[in-house]
């Protein structure tokens, strides 16, 4: 295997439904971020609520012009790259990419919908502003098994924050935000998967 062999493409690689924007009903705004805005929406197609992570194309272009990016290609890419990695999800603590939107101004991404808190938003509501011993084993055991997987597929998270933990409505925890993930060169990989799930167990 080579350094160059992708382990975070799909097992089966499924199109990307896309979104039309006419379909889709704004309820409210989830949270806002240096990259874009994240909305709470509606697909009047299907009934199902998502969660429509909205990115301007005219300030992405702009950002890549400012940083000087040029030589990594397309000021979309890690766009692109993070609808390809949440398209190889398969896990109940990782969300589905639902679809995706795109237009001359805008591009989103849409994925399931979290209706619970952030995990920083649940902490504060806690009496003593704080989890008890038994609640935080079991939120540090499910980060570990969503860890585990995206290790496993090649893919280091990078952006592990409270924010980015969402609670699912059965209680479980969701992982969410994933453009600042990147992938591990294969030839690398089997060590620094080691050495995070020790790290991980520690």
């Amino acid at each position: 295997m080579g350094a160059e062999d992708n382990r975070c493409e799909p097992e089966q690689e499924q199109e990307t439904p896309l979104l039309d924007l006419k379909t889709l009903k704004v309820i409210s705004v989830l949270g806002r971020g240096a990259k874009g805005v994240v909305f709470l929406v509606k697909n009047e197609a299907t009934g199902e609520n998502l969660a429509l992570k909205v990115m301007l194309k005219a300030l992405i272009e702009k950002k890549f012009k400012d940083n000087g990016d040029k030589d990594i290609g397309s000021p979309f890419r890690r766009i692109w790259f993070e609808r390809d990695v949440l398209k190889s999800f398969g896990h109940p603590l990782l969300p589905r990419l639902r679809g995706v939107v795109e237009t001359d101004k805008i591009i989103g991404l849409a994925i399931d919908y979290c209706p619970g808190k952030d995990l920083n938003c649940l902490r504060k509501n806690q009496t003593e502003k704080m989890f008890s011993d038994d609640i935080i084993r079991f939120f540090a055991a499910e980060l570990v098994l969503a860890l585990e997987y995206l290790h496993g597929l090649g893919i280091v998270y990078r952006d592990l924050k409270p924010e980015n933990v969402m609670i699912q409505k059965n209680g479980q925890l969701m992982l969410v935000d994933f453009d600042l993930s990147t992938k591990l060169l294969a030839k690398s990989s089997p060590n620094l998967v080691r050495f995070f799930d020790r790290a991980q167990r520690a």
